[in-house]
């Protein structure tokens, strides 16, 4: 009696066998971390006219948009050829549109007529591809948009409270209906979320407690949206490129085609880019969701599914140096990635032209060097460097992969950066700032790694209560937003021990509406920071100076607009 009284009095609190305990993060990202590569998939009635998912609606017409879904009937989807081409393209999970900004669902809900039962198809998209991707023992996601272009109510200042009540039942629906679901992948679309993140991410949660959760619930600006995680999600997500290395988890998103939905005489990037962009992602520590559009008929236009084939096969000749690896110890290069298991190295070269390769020297002993088919391969060691010969006629048109072992289990090493390109001092040295916008991509370490295309970049206020914010309908762009982050900061690096300096360079990055407006460099004499140089206008600025001796340099911003951004922060020894 008592044991049933107990049972009856945990049921009422919420205290079910539904809500267990949640799983340490390593634990609940390791099968995705293992699995490198998912399929991602953009799709709705946007597929009848070949543009843009959601994007498209206001140039297109958004009462001609909308209507589409009324003849939105693709008969040839089959939820199991979808997965069986995932499988054979090496791809080891699927993230499926189940709603995007446009509002259309893809799923049955009670809470719009807006979705696919209402169409002429009449059939839950989600339902089919779900049971699909179980019967497979394939990991099924749901991309879910928080927002609705469509719902007047989102960001309504009186009707927002109600719009929000209905995402979180949509959530609700996503996360009830279809079984066991591994990942949701929120996304941002320029506004802060309509409904509280914390909401949203505690609801995902109690439903599916093994979940993993994407980054894009808490940006308010698309720079955060790529590399800042917040206390509401698990990873990072820059779209649309391969940003570097980082221990941080994060995934990138990109299009295998030109465009995220179906669009007319689009075509796949070759195989080659296709293979490589995998690659970097590997060799960075990350994940590549990879993007293909179905047509509205429902099938995956025919070089598209080729190509992904074409790729999947590569893939299984070389997958030892894929799957359940990590990226490193060597972070990614020009000419190279690596990525490790264990006492394995493998090193992924991506240069077809070229046969030797001198890497930085690690601090361990290399046993034995062989291709993946086991081809012995030369290799010397020394404290130059290590040097890998690699046989002239074994060389992949793609890459070529050479497995290290060695006499230990390399995991407990620190990652190993590549030779400097630029012969900076200041290159790969300990860096911090006064604020930076996330802890990848725009973080302090990203201006001293010879790589603009990562750029350090300014952080929020400490002062505003940026909880009370969401659901607001306030832009990036707009000046209430601008004024979140902090007006002034500083970048500072620390070569070490001091060092003799006679140049400096500086990289700003270039985005529209954003320049740095007032700074100067400085070093630290003693306990007093005493200026070297300063600008009205950074660009890229590059200047001799009066040589001085300091161990740490400073970049002190003090005036800006927009999201400026700084992609290298360069000393040189004086010149000869």
């Amino acid at each position: 009696m008592k044991s049933f009284i107990l049972a009856v009095l945990l049921v009422c609190f919420g205290f079910n066998g539904f809500s267990q305990k949640e799983m340490p993060l390593a634990q609940r990202l390791k099968w995705w971390q293992d699995s490198k590569m998912g399929l991602f998939v953009h799709w709705g009635p946007v597929s009848l006219i070949g543009k843009e998912i959601s994007w498209s609606r206001e140039g297109y017409g958004a009462a001609k948009y909308d209507s589409l879904y009324r003849r939105f009937n693709p008969k040839q989807f089959n939820a199991k050829e979808w997965v069986a081409l995932a499988k054979a393209s090496g791809m080891k999970y699927i993230v499926l549109t189940a709603k995007h900004h446009d509002g259309f669902c893809l799923f049955e809900t009670k809470t719009t007529d807006y979705n696919i039962m209402n169409t002429p198809f009449g059939r839950d998209v989600c339902k089919e591809l779900a049971d699909a991707a179980h019967e497979a023992n394939m990991p099924i996601c749901w991309y879910f948009s928080v927002a609705d272009w469509k719902d007047p109510d989102c960001r309504d200042p009186k009707m927002n409270a109600v719009f929000a009540e209905r995402v979180l039942e949509q959530v609700k629906e996503l996360l009830s209906n279809y079984g066991k679901i591994s990942l949701l992948w929120i996304d941002f679309e320029g506004w802060p979320s309509p409904v509280a993140p914390k909401k949203v991410f505690d609801l995902a949660r109690k439903l599916q407690p093994d979940i993993i959760i994407n980054n894009r619930l808490e940006p308010f600006t698309p720079d955060e949206s790529h590399g800042y995680v917040g206390q509401y999600s698990d990873y990072a997500t820059p779209e649309g490129f391969v940003a570097g290395y980082s221990k941080t988890a994060w995934e990138t998103c990109t299009n295998m085609g030109h465009q995220w939905a179906w669009k007319f005489g689009d075509h796949p990037r070759s195989l080659k880019e296709s293979v490589h962009t995998l690659l970097r992602c590997v060799g960075g520590n990350g994940n590549l969701l990879f993007n293909i559009g179905p047509d509205s008929s429902g099938v995956f236009p025919r070089d598209f599914a080729a190509r992904s084939r074409e790729m999947g096969s590569w893939i299984a000749k070389n997958e030892q140096a894929i799957y359940g690896t990590k990226g490193g110890i060597y972070t990614p290069a020009q000419n190279y990635v690596s990525s490790f298991k264990g006492n394995r190295v493998y090193i992924h070269l991506l240069n077809a032209a070229q046969a030797e390769l001198m890497l930085p020297n690690i601090p361990a002993k290399v046993k034995n060097a062989a291709l993946l088919d086991g081809t012995k391969i030369d290799f010397t060691q020394s404290n130059a460097g290590l040097k890998i010969s690699f046989p002239k006629d074994k060389i992949d048109s793609i890459a070529t992969i050479a497995v290290l072992t060695m006499d230990r289990n390399v995991s407990t090493l620190s990652p190993i950066i590549p030779f400097s390109a630029t012969g900076s001092i200041a290159y790969g040295k300990t860096a911090s700032a006064s604020s930076s916008v996330g802890q990848f991509y725009h973080d302090p370490a990203a201006a001293f790694d010879d790589n603009p295309k990562t750029s350090w970049k300014i952080g929020r206020r400490k002062d505003v209560d940026f909880d009370q914010l969401f659901g607001k309908n306030i832009h990036y762009q707009s000046e209430a937003v601008l004024q979140l982050y902090e007006p002034s900061g500083w970048l500072e690096v620390d070569l070490g021990k001091p060092q003799r300096i006679g140049k400096i360079k500086l990289g700003e990055s270039k985005y529209s509406n954003s320049e740095i407006k007032k700074f100067k460099v400085e070093y630290l004499a003693g306990k007093n920071w005493v200026s070297l140089a300063e600008g009205d206008k950074m660009g890229d600025w590059n200047k001799e100076i009066k040589p001085v001796t300091a161990q740490k340099f400073r970049l002190v911003i003090s005036a800006y607009h927009g999201y400026f951004g700084v992609n290298e922060f360069e000393l040189f020894p004086p010149a000869k």
